[in-house]
């Protein structure tokens, strides 16, 4: 290879100085006809006796000797016009050859580096093989009581493991190849380079014999030296080309090895997941015990540790939290409820979940398992009968749901737990029973049609039965449009004449949607009929549109507007009423909008409905505006103007139409301060000052006032973290009875956890808060306070050890009941304190907590005290 580039460079670099002449058996239009011609014009190859070139044979080292051999004689021949050019030139071509060799040994070194990787992660895919095989080992032995289906779902997770192992393989002995394959041309292009620099190191020793020679003349034509040198040039940018194809190769190949880490990684947690818990397995126990005993009233734990106030300290174990509605809003919250229930109680539950977030491919069986989620509610229970108790434990639920079941066009979704959601007006319902959707072939993709049915019953009682289709089609991706229909039978289980019985209710609807750059469109049209108490007893319609814009313009431009007009009534056991997105008995029309610009944020709304089954057709109208800057230093400022109307007279509210939206009439101004913000003024403090003015229907004007000021701020001092609080609130009535002041302030402390002995750490809180009621009528004021004390690590690891100290006291403070709000009671004082202590062992606790209540510290005789004592365990699996 060596002698055959060198030859070749001899020849390039010769070419151009006489004309030239064609070889027979080379076609007119080869290209390497020019190169051939110009070294046989120089004598360097004069072809073989017959007069053919035979340029696909083999070039011997003789024929190499030869070659080169006429070469030097030409260059001999041309040496006076080299002296003047070829040191110069020769230097800058040797340059470059070096450059190049660097290069080439820069991509050695990473195509070594590449390969190392890829030996290390065909070393991981053997690792992760032997991992299965000990798996199914193991599996081997499992006892053969277990259930078969168990059994076989274990099976096919493992082989669907070992097909990732085998992928991952072949795909690594693939990189390998091409890895080896590079290596190859790497060697190719340093063995040419080291070539290139022989024959520059035998031209260069060349020059230097021939120019310590003298010349018989002193004029040779030395004119196509120059054109020869030009010619190694572009050769060498040839090679240079191949250098960049080898580093592109040698890239690939190394983000390659990137996928195959991931790959791995991803395959080895999945391997660990399997071997720790084959199938899936999670949930819950929660165990809890609880004795309360003492009292005459019922004790409010968390006022006297700080909740519902500025500062507080850690909760209470007796604690009942806050109570809260079905949309988990907050009805009461902790501090207004009793804490402590006088009696015991003991409850347990036990939550399994099989195979929850768990995927299987079906690898190993064309039925192969997809996915499934299951959970099982286990209740342990006691009670007593004739002087003896028993105990009992059993299974209170088990739901699961399978899904997808299938692939491709046709999907089913099958079990306890399923959703049959086709539009808000027509199903959107969870029960058990299946859904199937079915999505079109490939030649259909212009319309991208899709079915899909449901089937529901209740699972509880033979109550009622659920069926329904849906067909949408999507022409072109620009609109969807879609039609259902669903019938519904209650009561289906009647013995004696389900017929006469049976509630029937049929729902067919039409909707649309669209979607063009920032503008879409949604509508609706559903009408439902129920024949309860006879035939078509109920008919009613659901009709709405929505159009919706959002531009990237300033700082973004929002628009939207609605039509709704929905039949009192609408919503049946089949549909969630409170996912509808209008409600029922309403007619009518609004418009929103937000605007950015600058630093100021604007949105506005209005709307406008009647109230459809209200004979006296009750109109509503409601229209707001809210403005907001953000000025500098993290304040920023807010006001808005709302208002609203009931048959054109000004309302204070619209909870008098009963509909969804909690319009007001009302107007004010707000400045704040975030002290979490990268820019704030001072970090940590936050701020805030209100004035807002209400509409007051007593005295029909805007003469209801709040007004608010508050700060709160978070100082860390060495280990201790102080938050110091201070508010102060306004309100004026048009009834001066109805006027408050009230002030309040406080703070909490924290500190670290020593890295000491224990692992100590301290914890308080103070609040103190008077106001004055009734304008002056009466006053009143409240002090609490609470200190705790946290041992991080008693006694041995995971252990932890709590007590605290609460105490709260008030001046006509309603003590009698769990609200804490101030009341005129003759100015009586009462009070509330207790300690508490708290161990925590890994995921059990036990509590105790003796507690001290006087309603009327003037008063002997009230006083009750409260103990209580609980041992919890929950823990998660």
């Amino acid at each position: 290879m060596k002698k055959l580039l060198i030859t070749l460079l001899a020849a390039i670099f010769a070419s151009g100085v006489v004309s030239a002449q064609s070889f027979p058996d080379i076609p007119a239009n080869h290209w390497a006809l020019e190169a051939v011609d110009d070294i046989s014009a120089l004598g360097i190859v004069i072809g073989f006796p017959d007069g053919t070139f035979r340029g696909n044979e083999a070039f011997t080292r003789y024929q190499a000797a030869l070659v080169v051999s006429r070469m030097l004689d030409v260059v001999d021949d041309n040496m006076a016009a080299a002296q003047a050019m070829t040191d110069e030139d020769i230097a800058a071509l040797r340059a470059a050859v070096e450059e190049l060799a660097s290069g080439l040994d820069a991509q050695g070194v990473r195509l070594s580096a590449a390969e190392s990787a890829i030996a290390g992660l065909s070393d991981d895919v053997m690792g992760n093989t032997a991992r299965i095989d000990e798996l199914e080992a193991a599996l081997a032995d499992i006892d053969p009581s277990v259930d078969p289906a168990v059994l076989r779902d274990l099976q096919n997770q493992i082989a669907s493991q070992r097909v990732a192992i085998d992928t991952a393989q072949a795909t690594a002995d693939e990189a390998l190849a091409r890895a080896n394959a590079a290596h190859s041309a790497a060697e190719a292009n340093a063995s040419d380079v080291a070539a290139l620099n022989e024959l520059l190191q035998m031209l260069g020793d060349r020059v230097d014999t021939l120019e310590a020679r003298p010349t018989a003349s002193g004029d040779v034509d030395l004119s196509g030296v120059e054109g020869d040198i030009a010619n190694i040039r572009e050769f060498v940018v040839l090679l240079r080309r191949d250098q960049v194809a080898l580093r592109d190769a040698v890239s690939a190949l190394e983000a390659s090895d990137e996928q195959q880490s991931a790959d791995i990684a991803d395959l080895q947690a999945r391997v660990a997941q399997l071997e720790d818990n084959p199938l899936g397995i999670t949930g819950t126990i929660e165990l809890d015990y609880f004795v309360g005993r003492g009292g005459r009233y019922t004790f409010d734990i968390d006022r006297a540790f700080g909740f519902g106030m500025g500062a507080q300290i850690t909760r209470s174990p007796f604690s009942t939290g806050d109570l809260l509605d079905s949309d988990d809003e907050v009805v009461t919250p902790s501090e207004e409820r009793a804490d402590i229930d006088f009696g015991s109680s003991f409850d347990a539950s036990l939550t399994l979940e099989l195979g929850a977030g768990s995927t299987f491919d079906g690898s190993g069986s064309p039925r192969g398992l997809n996915d499934f989620e299951a959970v099982a509610t286990f209740s342990f229970g006691a009670h007593t009968d004739s002087g003896n108790t028993f105990y009992s434990m059993e299974l209170e639920e088990f739901t699961t749901t399978f899904s997808p079941i299938g692939d491709g066009l046709l999907t089913f979704t099958y079990g306890e737990s399923v959703t049959g959601n086709f539009t808000p007006y027509t199903l959107n319902h969870e029960d058990v029973g299946f859904v199937a959707n079915m999505t079109a072939p490939e030649f259909l993709d212009f319309l991208d049609p899709a079915v899909h049915v449901a089937y529901l019953t209740d699972a509880v009682t033979d109550g009622y039965v659920v069926t329904g289709g849906r067909l949408t089609v999507s022409p072109l991706d620009l609109v969807t449009l879609g039609g259902s229909y669903v019938r519904s039978g209650e009561n289906t289980g009647d013995h004696d004449d389900w017929a006469d019985n049976n509630v029937a209710g049929n729902v067919w609807g039409v909707d649309l949607s669209a979607g063009i750059g920032p503008v879409s469109l949604a509508a609706e049209y559903a009408s439902a009929s129920y024949d309860e108490g006879g035939p078509n007893a109920f008919v009613g319609n659901a009709l709405f549109a929505e159009l919706g814009a959002d531009f990237d313009v300033l700082g973004g431009i929002e628009f939207g507007a609605n039509y709704r007009d929905i039949d009192e009534g609408y919503g049946t056991f089949f549909m969630d009423a409170g996912d509808f997105p209008y409600a029922a008995d309403q007619s009518g029309f609004g418009a929103n909008v937000g605007l950015g610009l600058f630093i100021f944020q604007v949105d506005g709304y209005f709307d406008q409905y009647a109230w459809k089954s209200d004979p006296d057709n009750t109109s509503t109208m409601a229209f707001g505006v809210d403005l907001s800057a953000e000025l500098f230093r993290a304040f920023s400022v807010a006001g808005y103007f709302h208002q609203v109307s009931v048959d054109g007279a000004t309302a204070a509210d619209n909870s008098a139409t009963e509909r969804d939206d909690e319009y007001d009439s009302a107007f004010g101004v707000g400045l704040y301060h975030d002290g979490e913000a990268d820019n704030a003024l001072v970090p940590n403090l936050n701020l805030e000052f209100e004035f807002d003015r209400m509409y007051d229907a007593t005295d029909a004007a805007y003469s209801t006032q709040r007004i608010f000021a508050g700060a709160d701020y978070s100082l860390d001092v060495s280990i201790v973290t102080i938050t110091p609080y201070a508010n102060f609130e306004q309100n004026t009535f048009a009834t001066p009875a109805n006027n408050s002041t009230e002030i309040a302030a406080g703070t909490g402390i924290a500190t670290r956890p020593l890295d000491i002995f224990f692992q100590p750490s301290l914890e308080a809180a103070v609040n103190y808060r008077q106001g004055s009621y009734g304008d002056s009528a009466y006053s009143g004021n409240a002090l609490q306070y609470a200190v705790g004390l946290n041992l991080g690590e008693f006694l041995f690891p995971y252990s932890s050890l709590s007590a605290r100290y609460s105490s709260f006291s008030g001046t006509n403070v309603n003590q009698a009941s769990p609200s804490s709000a101030f009341q005129n009671n003759g100015d009586q004082q009462s009070a509330v304190q207790g300690y508490e202590v708290e161990w925590n062992y890994y995921d059990l606790m036990f509590a105790y907590g003796v507690y001290a209540n006087d309603p009327d510290t003037a008063v002997d005789g009230d006083e009750s005290t409260a103990q209580a004592f609980s041992v919890s365990y929950s823990v998660t699996f």
